[in-house]
């Protein structure tokens, strides 16, 4: 039995990745190999209806389970960062997508980081009960072998992504609005969005007042109160808090990314496949996934005002994906 440990994920990018796993090995023949941990927090899919168990998302409930069943699984798949909190004979893989975590060491004096830098300190103790980490980009590889968690040999790439969830009738870029910019993303700080918001108001005072889609919870109310204060001085910014992406992706002309840490940079290839031209960060995340319209210094807000003009007024390229999609060696893999 192929145990899948998905306990602490429930939201965001890891669950849209989860959720496509989970259909993919419900799909395949020998689905009746998987078992799957889950977080009570996870909504998890209708046709999952077997093979299954919710625990609390806690640590010792977590430990609490492996001791109880640490013989009855051959494969562990751990894809929530963090490897079993016990040694066990079987063979250990752990998806790893969280590059703040590794971030984490170099910014144990920072005090935005230290409930990351505790996390990094239990990934780090429990690192050697598992054999390999599987990694969505090469950058991640650099980032794991760095801190010593693991040599080459021991991360695997392998990328997985729904490549067709967007890859269906969508308005010819020509016929979308032209001044209309999207960033899809929660608010954590290293999604950049405070320099963004910069870029915005620099450039309401140069006249230009493109328009912002972007989705900012209560979770950074400091945030939300920035965007109502540029709104109220002119500046075309709408937030939509929380929503389903596609209706923007497929009608909207770019996407800009300013994020700082990410691990794979899942819209990117959303954008991509949905015709959107890409103004992002000048990262080597970037670069794992796609070639893009047009990159600009994440750290400069007239960088990213700039590269907003230059959309405006030149003619961009069309971004390029250079990943791909391998999520069925990725099951067979476990398999």
């Amino acid at each position: 039995m192929i145990l899948i440990d998905a306990l602490f994920i429930n939201k965001g990018g890891g669950a849209v990745l989860l959720q496509y796993l989970i259909e993919k090995i419900l799909a395949h023949p020998q689905r009746d190999q998987f078992f799957f941990l889950l977080d009570p927090r996870f909504d998890k899919p209708a046709t999952l209806d077997k093979n299954y168990v919710v625990i609390n998302n806690s640590i010792r409930d977590r430990i609490k389970f492996y001791k109880r069943n640490s013989n009855a699984y051959t494969t562990v798949f751990c894809f929530a960062n963090t490897p079993p909190p016990v040694k066990l004979k079987a063979h250990v893989y752990t998806y790893f997508h969280n590059q703040k975590l590794l971030e984490a060491p170099r910014q144990k004096f920072n005090r935005t980081y230290w409930r990351t830098y505790i996390k990094y300190l239990f990934l780090k103790r429990y690192n050697r009960n598992t054999d390999y980490y599987i990694v969505q980009t090469a950058h991640m590889v650099q980032e794991l072998t760095a801190l010593g968690l693991k040599d080459n040999a021991h991360c695997l790439t392998i990328p997985f992504y729904d490549d067709q969830k967007y890859k269906v009738p969508h308005k010819p870029f020509s016929e979308r609005v032209k001044d209309e910019f999207v960033f899809i993303s929660n608010p954590s700080p290293q999604k950049n969005y405070p320099t963004l918001l910069n870029a915005w108001e620099y450039l309401l005072a140069k006249g230009q007042t493109p328009l912002l889609h972007v989705t900012i919870d209560d979770t950074a109310p400091q945030l939300m109160e920035r965007v109502n204060a540029l709104s109220a001085r002119g500046a075309r910014i709408v937030n939509h808090v929380y929503l389903d992406p596609r209706d923007l992706y497929f009608n909207c002309p770019y996407l800009i990314f300013p994020s700082v840490i990410e691990s794979f940079g899942l819209p990117l290839v959303e954008a991509v496949d949905s015709g959107m031209k890409v103004l992002a960060a000048d990262l080597p995340y970037v670069y794992d996934v796609i070639k893009p319209s047009l990159a600009f210094d994440p750290y400069d807000k007239v960088a990213i005002a700039n590269a907003v003009i230059k959309a405006l007024t030149e003619e961009l390229r069309f971004p390029e994906i250079v990943t791909r999609n391998e999520v069925d060696r990725l099951v067979q893999v476990l398999l």
